[in-house]
């Protein structure tokens, strides 16, 4: 079997990881994370949960450069909440797979809250350790 080219290969290789794919067999459980993630995340910023703080949350589910960018955020948008991106949390959510990408699992979150607002959110799960390293607004 011929091998190719180092080129031609690390090409390849960028391209699939440029392009969704379908859901891969982890997509439940990454989804499972994502969820789990928001819940405790919510209780924090509520002050309903086991004692932690949105930081100490962030700390334990995000990856550590993910956690810097929604610094950064927060800093630009003050009253704002770097996850949810409003002044509160949402009421409920949605989660479902929408695909891979490079390592990544990603899902699709639809935030809504009380008064009608809905916002979609694009995570993105390191299927290696079940880190939620991105998140995105997308626009539908």
């Amino acid at each position: 079997m011929r091998t190719p080219p180092a080129g031609l290969a690390c090409l390849a290789a960028l391209t699939l990881a440029a392009v969704p794919g379908p859901a891969s067999a982890s997509a439940p459980a990454d989804t499972a994370v994502v969820r789990g993630f928001l819940a405790a995340y919510r209780d924090a910023v509520r002050g309903t949960g086991p004692g932690l703080t949105p930081s100490e949350v962030r700390a334990e589910w995000l990856a550590p450069e993910l956690n810097a960018r929604l610094d950064a955020w927060l800093a630009g948008h003050p009253g704002a909440d770097p996850v949810f991106r409003a002044a509160t949390a949402p009421d409920s959510w949605t989660a479902r797979p929408a695909g891979t990408a490079g390592g990544l699992v990603l899902v699709a979150v639809d935030e809504r809250w009380a008064g009608g607002a809905a916002l979609r959110v694009r995570y993105a799960v390191r299927s290696s350790d079940r880190t939620v390293a991105d998140l995105r607004e997308t626009g539908g």
